[in-house]
């Protein structure tokens, strides 16, 4: 029977049945011309392995409950073409790579790129290597410092006319204190010392100082501030307007003494700051004993003052802040009168304006000019008053060389018989060179004058000098120093002159 006479779907099922009989036998014939599974080097899973051997070590057979063991199979091993290391194999035991030790053989060195090292840091460089590090006392830094010099003064006694030279020797001991803290601050500043006169023991002279000051900060806005203070100085024939011939006894020159204390608020609104200061000051003197005998009763001149000082500043920019300053002051002798019969009780104002610098540290410190004025009890002594001018300004030329200079003016009591008072002004300018980080050469240039009101007495002194220290190490510095001083008055026979040579040694810590 012809394909013909089958029906549409016979005829479709034989096509089917024709297509899949030809595709069998060609799918054969492709096969036979593969390698086999020995020729992979493959286990196939067609082939079972050998079965182990009954009853053998790790085997199951046997063992009631268990499935028996799935047999493996073993095919022929057969090597594939060596493969081609891809670009950028490196690693051991990666496909591509190169084969890593084997077992407890030793690894061939390995050879690697190492970093580049930083380069080292430049140590920190001190400025001031010299200066004292002090010692700790619980969280305050201490240092103490103790100098001897030995020199020679053409006048010892700062007398008019010749006068004879006596050498000298200074002895003067001293520290400084200051607080490690992050909020609040002490700081403290005390010395003493006396200059012993070899040819002359009337003119020695006793000297102290010191000063210690707090600050207690109560909020980021708010602080109280105090301080305690006392001077002792010698007084000289000069400064007392004893006139020409008249020199102290064999007692020397009598003792001045200043001490007082000073307690205040500051108080910061955004960039303004405000402060209010009260204080008060004890100055005694010691009677002066002439070489005639008689006595100079100048403690009749002990007095108090009392003052009260307000500031307002502004804060422009961290580089400049200008201010204003304004003091009220009573002055209150122990007696009634003094042993002329003077009431020297009186009244004062002063007030200044300026501004605080501080310029990257080349030009730091403040300045101010004003004017005070002071009226007193007894109607025969005229009114005091002066132009008032500050200063204290450093000026960083170079890291080698510092300009400073400083100014003080003020409105002095005075023991003078008929004067009222007088008007002080004082300036030093003084320059620092380090030859060396270890030599440092000082020139300074002093000026101060006196105007008496109540009296045409008029003076000035003028001081040159120039020193060298040579530090041997943070703790022991050797000084050289000599200076001139000029002393004139415009009252006959006082004007003076004197020449110091001194060498010293100072140790600090």
């Amino acid at each position: 029977m012809g394909l013909r006479h089958l029906r549409p779907a016979q005829r479709a099922r034989c096509a089917c049945a024709a297509f899949g009989i030809a595709t069998f036998v060609l799918a054969g014939a492709a096969r036979s011309q593969e390698p086999g599974p020995a020729d992979l080097g493959l286990k196939g899973v067609d082939e079972p392995e050998a079965p182990p051997a009954s009853g053998g070590e790790g085997t199951n057979e046997g063992q009631p409950g268990e499935a028996p063991p799935k047999p493996k199979t073993d095919v022929g091993k057969t090597a594939l073409p060596p493969l081609k290391p891809y670009k950028g194999a490196e690693r051991l035991d990666r496909r591509g790579g190169p084969a890593g030790p084997k077992d407890g053989e030793t690894p061939p060195p390995t050879v690697a790129a190492l970093p580049t090292p930083p380069p080292p840091k430049r140590p920190v460089r001190d400025d001031k290597p010299f200066d004292p590090l002090g010692v700790s006392v619980g969280d305050l830094r201490l240092k103490p410092v103790v100098e001897e010099d030995l020199g020679w003064s053409s006048n010892p006694g700062l007398l008019p006319g010749a006068q004879k030279g006596s050498g000298f020797l200074t002895s003067e001991a001293g520290f400084v204190l200051d607080s490690d803290w992050s909020r609040s601050a002490v700081h403290g500043d005390f010395k003493g010392g006396l200059t012993d006169y070899f040819a002359d023991p009337s003119a020695d002279s006793p000297f102290a100082n010191g000063v210690l000051n707090g600050r207690w900060d109560l909020t980021r806005t708010l602080s109280i501030d105090g301080e305690g203070r006392f001077a002792v100085t010698t007084t000289t024939a000069g400064s007392l307007g004893l006139g020409p011939n008249v020199a102290f006894g064999p007692s020397g020159a009598p003792l001045t003494e200043t001490y007082g204390a000073t307690v205040g608020f500051d108080r910061t609104f955004g960039r303004f700051d405000l402060s209010l200061h009260g204080s008060i000051d004890r100055t005694t003197y010691e009677n002066a004993i002439l070489s005639n005998g008689a006595v100079d009763e100048l403690s009749s001149d002990d007095f108090d003052d009392w003052g009260l000082r307000a500031r307002s500043a502004y804060r422009a920019s961290a580089a400049f802040r200008p201010f204003f300053d304004a003091l009220v002051d009573t002055r209150r002798y122990d007696s009634g009168v003094d042993q002329y019969g003077y009431q020297r009780n009186s009244d004062g104002v002063a007030a200044r304006i300026g501004a605080e610098v501080d310029l990257a540290g080349v030009l730091t410190g403040s300045a101010d000019v004003g004017y005070g004025e002071r009226n007193y009890q007894d109607p025969r002594l005229p009114n005091l008053e002066s132009p008032l001018f500050d200063a204290s300004l450093v000026w960083t030329v170079t890291g080698l060389t510092t300009v400073t200079l400083k100014s003080v003016s003020s409105l002095a009591e005075t023991t003078i018989r008929g004067a009222s008072g007088a008007a002080q002004h004082a300036t030093t300018l003084e320059i620092d060179h380090a030859l060396r980080r270890y030599l440092t050469l000082t020139g300074t240039v002093g000026y101060a004058t006196d105007a008496y009101a109540g009296l045409p007495l008029r003076d000035a002194t003028t001081t040159f000098s120039l020193a060298a220290s040579y530090n041997l190490n943070r703790d022991v510095v050797i000084k050289v120093s000599a200076s001139r001083q000029f002393y004139v008055s415009n009252q006959p026979g006082t004007s003076y002159a004197a020449t110091v040579l001194m060498v010293g040694l100072k140790l600090q810590r």
